[in-house]
């Protein structure tokens, strides 16, 4: 059990699934374990959810609702061992999830701030996997009441889609308990050990190799550095800094912008990016590495499991109107997705071959990820961008921009840029975060020539590199 700095009670919701299976990793799982061996040892690696408890759920009803949650899904009841020396998914029919419980009296600003600390402290601490199940909660009660809990899930298991998914689940599963319904009906899905069956077989191995083609074709055209032509200055201390602006406006101008070039607003939020990412870079090519979802099948929409992975894109910044821009995007994104599955072990290989051929690795250090859920956006009462320091730290990308909702705030969206302050001076992460709302509000009055970017969104000229 983790050690947190508040006083907890450690309860277990029991569970039983429909059969135990060891099967080998699928290529999701082969991805993340590769990241956690190069992480420093006793690194989490983690994400946690909150969920609201509705009134009239005790905590036995919480503790049923969490043992069906596991109970559905396997990916919450998969130990890791070794095998022969390699390492394998080990599904376990029965067994149960420990749940810490938190209790506090206080005024309710308090109680937040300690379930907040508690949240990070969960998330913080990594699971034993091949001893631990891949899961745990955070109940907190307060005045006797359990009000909410905490969802912390090993990114081994599931990915952030994965995590709201189940976290999803569990809300319903709550809810059916409050009013005294059954639970609701399991879909058709698709469990780890079942896709990794899949994986090695003869149809997977030709999905793979058809992506793994692709993949070379994207790393033999990208660019070797997207910022070849910026000059390196002394870096901050430390190197890396990630910066957060919560927007107002991005969430109602995407949606316009999508409607004028028909096309997905994650289309247009990576057209954004690009071209951000170009007027700071001084380039008209670029590569942006794509988290791909790979849930293209209702069963997989369903499941819970590791399934991103990451497809290069290069992106033509020539134009020359944003509008170009947008229509390139979309068929750029449409080809990575199309590809976005593919064994981890022979895209390595595919990459070391590449970086040979060309006498050095290609750009794979800039990522767009969008990552938002999905869920019908209301819109936001005006507010000015609200940005802060979130992180800085010894490693990390060159310029990895991410796209999410703000929890509790419908309709407000997040944009986070990590970058490195070699390339990206601390000023420019903070110029390009604002930038974007600039961009896009410039971008509802007209189309714009791309040689106009850094100038409507507001980019200082000593930003931009002479290219």
């Amino acid at each position: 059990m983790p050690r947190l700095t508040s006083d907890v009670r450690w309860r277990e919701a029991p569970f039983t699934g429909s059969r135990a299976i060891t099967e080998h990793l699928t290529w999701g799982q082969v991805l993340v374990e590769r990241d956690m061996r190069r992480m420093p040892p006793g690194t989490a690696y983690n994400v946690t959810v909150p969920v609201l408890i509705p009134e009239g759920v005790g905590l036995a009803d919480v503790c049923s609702a969490v043992g069906a949650l596991a109970s559905r899904f396997e990916a919450l009841r998969t130990r890791f061992p070794r095998h022969d020396g390699h390492l394998v998914q080990e599904v376990v029919a029965t067994g149960a999830v420990p749940i810490a419980v938190w209790s506090d009296d206080g005024p309710p600003g308090e109680f937040a701030a300690g379930a907040r600390d508690l949240d990070e402290q969960l998330e913080a601490t990594a699971f034993d996997h091949e001893r631990d199940f891949p899961v745990r909660v955070l109940v907190c009660v307060h005045h006797e009441v359990p009000r909410a809990l905490v969802l912390c899930i090993s990114h081994l298991v599931t990915d952030l889609q994965s995590s709201r998914l189940a976290a999803r689940v569990l809300s319903e599963l709550l809810a059916a308990r409050a009013t005294g319904a059954p639970d609701p009906d399991v879909p058709e899905m698709v469990q780890p050990a079942d896709l990794a069956v899949f994986e090695r077989s003869a149809r997977g191995r030709t999905v793979s190799a058809a992506a793994v083609a692709h993949l070379r074709r994207q790393l033999t055209a990208v660019p070797l550095d997207n910022f070849a032509a910026v000059r390196p200055v002394a870096p901050a201390e430390p190197r890396f800094w990630r910066g957060v602006v919560d927007s107002a406006v991005s969430g109602p101008a995407l949606g316009m912008l999508a409607e004028r070039y028909r096309t997905s607003t994650a289309t247009v939020a990576l057209a954004v990016t690009a071209a951000l990412l170009g007027s700071v870079a001084g380039t008209d090519r670029c590569a942006l590495l794509l988290v791909t979802g790979n849930r293209t099948t209702a069963p997989l929409r369903a499941s819970v499991g590791t399934l991103t992975q990451h497809m290069p894109a290069v992106v033509d910044l020539t134009g020359p109107n944003f509008s170009d821009l947008v229509r390139h995007c979309w068929g750029t994104a449409m080809r990575a997705f199309r590809h976005g599955r593919f064994d981890p072990v022979d895209g390595w290989a595919a990459l070391d071959e590449v970086t040979r051929e060309r006498g050095a690795e290609p750009e794979i250090r800039s990522f767009f990820n969008d990552m938002r859920g999905g869920q019908d956006q209301e819109i936001p009462e005006p507010a000015e961008s609200e940005f802060r320091w979130t992180e800085r730290r010894a490693a990390g990308s060159s310029f990895f921009m991410e796209l999410g909702d703000v929890l509790h705030a419908p309709g407000r969206l997040r944009w986070t840029l990590l970058a490195d302050t070699t390339l990206l001076p601390p000023d420019t992460i903070r110029a390009v975060l604002f930038g974007v709302d600039r961009l896009l509000v410039r971008l509802l009055d007209t189309d714009l020539l791309l040689s106009e970017v850094a100038r409507a969104a507001g980019l200082p000229g000593g930003v931009v590199a002479a290219g």
